[in-house]
């Protein structure tokens, strides 16, 4: 199974549908609480009311990804199998609960930007993560800064391209490919059987444990 390493969003939701603590509920990543508790005073966050975090981010890839229509068993392996970084909090699992904040990855916290503060302290955890596996990158390029990749990780990425030519603001597509991966169990051999609205795979691009999914299309729905 894959893991998904998926794009912060500094665009979020204000619904909650818990009254609980952050503090309290008991989150995937807990080990890094005594790290995070310092920026929650640090940048005046409220650790409540509370959502999980693929209803509390609304950029535009989580919007496009539409976890609350998908089957249950879609939702239940990207809960399972997805993280997400975050400027506040380090690496969430999708299900983590979380409160609304507006911290950045530029703000600064002892003298170094949030970017450079979890790529110091995630590292070993990261290394754990990763070893070995089979990693989808759906991240953005603020994310990715965070992220040291271990040598044995063998690491899918994507690029699009409409009419011919490549585009920059991809996320849509990402959210897009991510829903096909996991609803048709794509797994590693099948990565050509990708597609989507009019996009398709026109190349598979091997080049040590770096594999490139190159998907053309007219671009006719997003």
């Amino acid at each position: 199974m894959f893991l998904f390493l998926l794009p912060w969003s500094p665009v979020q939701s204000s619904f909650s549908q818990n009254g609980g603590s952050f503090w309290d509920v008991g989150n995937r990543f807990e080990v890094l609480d005594p790290l995070r508790l310092p920026l929650f005073e640090e940048f005046s966050v409220k650790p409540e009311p509370l959502a999980p975090v693929w209803m509390r981010y609304k950029g535009r890839f989580w919007e496009e990804l539409c976890l609350w229509v998908l089957p249950g068993r879609v939702k239940d392996t990207l809960e399972e199998n997805g993280i997400t970084f975050s400027p506040l909090f380090g690496i969430l699992s999708l299900g983590d609960l979380i409160p609304r904040y507006a911290v950045r990855w530029e703000h600064k916290y002892k003298g170094v930007t949030l970017r450079t503060f979890w790529r110091r302290h995630l590292e070993g955890l990261l290394m754990e993560l990763l070893e070995g596996r089979v990693v989808v990158d759906l991240l953005g390029y603020r994310e990715r800064k965070v992220v040291r990749f271990p040598e044995s990780t063998k690491r899918v990425v994507f690029e699009y391209y409409r009419s011919g030519e490549k585009l920059k603001n991809t996320q849509p597509h990402r959210a897009y490919t991510l829903r096909y991966i996991v609803e048709m169990g794509i797994g590693l051999e099948d990565l050509h059987r990708i597609n989507f609205l009019d996009y398709r795979v026109k190349d598979v691009r091997v080049s040590g444990n770096l594999v490139t999914v190159v998907l053309h299309g007219e671009g006719r729905y997003i």
